[in-house]
């Protein structure tokens, strides 16, 4: 008969042997379901003597992320890895943020436009799913009317994007005014900017901070504000668009709040609206699981045939 301290021998071997036998048997699977690497691309295009930085990330379908005045490419770091599980997407650099060069010091809606469309003809997208984020809506929306059949469907994010009515154009002008005497974000206490609901701010003082720091990765001279303000886009074109059209918003947006993202998406066809409660301008950053899931679905429906 084995001994006490035998049968424990034995039991412990006989649990370890098990132990072992269950992890191989895992990483089997896991090995077996592992998701293919995401292949990656960078690199510049010249535009209108400038140099335009983008990068690319996943296969199918591609998606075009335009940033907003306090972004970059950098700034959708959240969605790239959950978009390119499904699509090609690509992010860029306005003239004059992150990578790219301003040296003309010129800007606006127009030159973002033309620049959005040497990155997509450089890259051999015909068609493309594209979302604008603030100051990038007027980039998406610009390049939808300039070129709406290469427009898979649209997503203009806490933006009216160029979508015009006397209470988006007076709420604006409210707004550059109130930010003529604000002083600029990076003059703002740790972590705090504009962009931010003041909720999240409290919640998570690390991101908020890094969205700071993200922020401030532009050249000094930026066009924008009244630039944006001054580009209204033709009621008519935008009724003719026969792609579906989302707008997303934070439930605190300060800046464009729902009321006006209503608005404007009433005078666009085949648009709804999705509001994420209790972010504020930035739900992307803010909130991005809830952001991406709206996208993704709405991705999905607008992929259909």
């Amino acid at each position: 008969m084995l001994t006490y301290p035998t049968r424990l021998a034995v039991l412990t071997t006989a649990v370890a042997a098990a132990v072992l036998l269950l992890y191989a048997a895992t990483r089997r699977v896991d090995d077996a379901t592992a998701v293919a690497p995401i292949p990656r691309s960078w690199g510049f295009v010249s535009s209108g003597g400038e140099r335009i930085y983008y990068e690319t990330a996943g296969r199918g379908d591609a998606v075009v992320l335009c940033h907003g005045a306090g972004g970059n490419h950098v700034v959708w770091y959240q969605q790239v890895p959950v978009l390119a599980r499904s699509f090609r997407v690509i992010t860029w650099d306005q003239r004059g943020f992150g990578r790219s060069s301003n040296e003309s010091e010129s800007g606006g809606p127009s030159v973002a436009v033309a620049d959005l469309r040497r990155v997509l003809d450089h890259l051999g997208v015909d068609r493309a799913h594209v979302i604008g984020q603030s100051m990038g809506g007027w980039t998406a929306l610009g390049f939808a009317v300039a070129d709406p059949q290469r427009v898979r469907s649209l997503v203009l994010a806490d933006t009216t994007g160029g979508i015009s009515t006397p209470a988006i154009e007076a709420a604006i002008d409210a707004y550059i005014a109130a930010a003529v005497d604000a002083p600029p974000p990076e003059d703002l206490p740790l972590g705090h900017h504009p962009g931010l609901d003041d909720g999240f701010i409290r919640r998570d003082p690390a991101r908020a901070f890094l969205y700071q720091e993200l922020a401030s990765l532009r050249e000094p001279v930026f066009v924008g504000g009244q630039v944006q303000k001054n580009t209204a886009y033709p009621r008519e074109a935008i009724g003719g668009f026969r792609f579906p059209i989302l707008f997303i918003v934070g439930s605190r947006d300060r800046i464009f709040p729902p009321k006006l993202i209503r608005q404007a998406a009433a005078l666009a066809p085949n648009a709804r609206v999705i509001e994420i409660a209790g972010a504020g301008h930035s739900p992307y950053f803010e909130k991005p699981e809830s952001w991406n899931a709206a996208v993704l679905a709405f991705l999905g429906d607008a992929g259909e045939p």
